[in-house]
Formats: C-alpha cells, sequence, structure tokens
C-alpha cells in the first residue's frame, strides 16, 4: 500500500468531513424537499497508510441500497480510523523515546450484510486493531436497521418485553461447549474455562437469511474471542434456530421470521486457513 505522509492524510481526511458537513448542512430551496443522501457520492472503501499506522475500512457494495446507513457507516469509521493514527503517531512516538521499537498499528474496519427482510436490514463489522502486544484485538459489532424508518432499531425490540431466554441461554451455553470441544477434540466445559456461559439479550446477534421467500430462518449470536473464551480459541458464532425462537419474538416482527435458515454462517470458518 502506498504510504501518505502524515500530515497530508489528516488534512484529506478532514476536507472530506467538511465537504460532507458543508453539504448535509446546505439550507434547502423554500419550494423544494431537502435531498436525500447521494449514495453515489460515499465511498465504500477507505484505505491508508503512513510509518506509524495502516487503516482500512470496507462496506459492502449493497450498502447503497440504503444510503442513511451508508453514510452513517462510513463516516463513523472515517471518523474512528482517523482518531486511531493520530493516536498511534503519539504512541509510537513516546514509544520511541522510551527506547521501544514495535511494529506499525493498523485497525481494519470490515461492514457485512448478514441478511436482508422486507422491512429489516442486518449488519456486523468485524475489527482487527493492532496497538502493539502479542497479538491484535478481534470485535465486533453488530446493528439492526429499520428499512420503513431508515433508522437503526435495537436488537431486543425483535423480543417481547416479557420474553423469557432461559431456555435459549441454556442452549447457547450448551452449544459453545460443544464448538469448544469439537476444536480441542477433547470435552471442555465452560465453567472449566473461567468464563461465564452467554446470555441471548446480551449477545451481538444478527439475522440469518431463509433459503426462500426473503425471511430470517434464524438468528446467530456472534462472540469475539475473550467474550466467552480465551483469545487461542478464536470467534464463536452459535446459530439459534427458529424453534427457540417462536416464543419469544414480538408480534411486531414475527412475520419478518420463516423458512429454513441457510448454512453459511456469517463469520469466516476459523479453520479454513
Amino acid at each position: 500500500m502506498r504510504h501518505i505522509p502524515t500530515r497530508k492524510l489528516f488534512a484529506g481526511l478532514a476536507l472530506g468531513v467538511l465537504v460532507a458537513a458543508s453539504a448535509c448542512h446546505k439550507k434547502p430551496k423554500d419550494d423544494q424537499a431537502a435531498a436525500p443522501v447521494a449514495a453515489a457520492t460515499v465511498p465504500l472503501t477507505l484505505a491508508a497508510s503512513n510509518p506509524d499506522a495502516q487503516i482500512n475500512l470496507t462496506l459492502p457494495e449493497p450498502i447503497r441500497l440504503y444510503p442513511e446507513l451508508h453514510a452513517r457507516l462510513f463516516k463513523e469509521g472515517q471518523s474512528a480510523l482517523t482518531a486511531f493514527m493520530d493516536q498511534a503517531h503519539k504512541d509510537r512516538a513516546q514509544n520511541s523515546a522510551d527506547g521501544i521499537e514495535e511494529p506499525p498499528y493498523y485497525h481494519s474496519i470490515v461492514w457485512k450484510i448478514a441478511a436482508q427482510t422486507p422491512r429489516l436490514v442486518s449488519v456486523f463489522s468485524e475489527e482487527d486493531d493492532y496497538q502493539g502486544g502479542a497479538h491484535p484485538n478481534h470485535t465486533i459489532q453488530t446493528l439492526l436497521w429499520d428499512k420503513t424508518t431508515k433508522t437503526e432499531i435495537a436488537t431486543k425490540r425483535l423480543f417481547k418485553a416479557s420474553a423469557d431466554f432461559k431456555a435459549i441461554d441454556a442452549y447457547l451455553c450448551h452449544q459453545v461447549e460443544a464448538e469448544r470441544s469439537k476444536r480441542a477434540g477433547e470435552p471442555i466445559s465452560q465453567s472449566g474455562t473461567g468464563f461465564a456461559c452467554p446470555k441471548f439479550a446480551d449477545s451481538r446477534l444478527v439475522l440469518i437469511p431463509a433459503t426462500t421467500g426473503g425471511t430470517a430462518g434464524a438468528i446467530d449470536a456472534l462472540y469475539a474471542p475473550y467474550d466467552v473464551g480465551p483469545y487461542a480459541e478464536g470467534p464463536y458464532e452459535i446459530r439459534v434456530p427458529q424453534t427457540l425462537l417462536g416464543d419469544v419474538l414480538a408480534p411486531e416482527f414475527a412475520d419478518q421470521f420463516g423458512g429454513e435458515a441457510v448454512k453459511d454462517q456469517a463469520l469466516s470458518d476459523p479453520d479454513a486457513e
């Protein structure tokens, strides 16, 4: 990747933010409604590097169908990565002055669409963030978007206010143990790891598409390293089938679910490499 001097990089990023802000705050004519966000003007990627850090932001092509979501994810990612590069320069300068030599930092944010239903868009990101140390941090974000209101909605709205998640919580814990034991080649209980069993209501959730009909066929709970086990175990993705969801779904969103879920998972296979 071509290296860009820090001063030029930040000047370019800041100019982009200022131009976008100016366009957003331009007052429309009295006889015209405010123009919608122009998806074509918002990039899908951002990449830059200098001697201190490398950054990368990637958004999926279909996100252009939802201009407000597209603009939000790009703006938030750009802001976070710009701040990261600024902090990387300061930290590495201080470390160098203290006689500590370390590789350049890096931060990558990759957003993907997990599923789309007639009303909802479920997206998630995987982030790799290295700021020195033995290994990078790997984190996951999820977001649920309402097409009708063009706004984010809390995932908990998918479920009844009085929903009892005990059965789903027990299922999640059992599935994490089963996956861990499969990876290790021997039985390992959750209690033996020192990590608590996950709670469905507190998990990062994404919709999984059904094989037909454009509905969601399941919900997957995504866990980054350290969420349910040590870093070396990597991320976990646990599928919650509709047979467990029927009693907890809110009537408002029940029609967004139906059919058999696709076999593909949202996260890449940790054993694929």
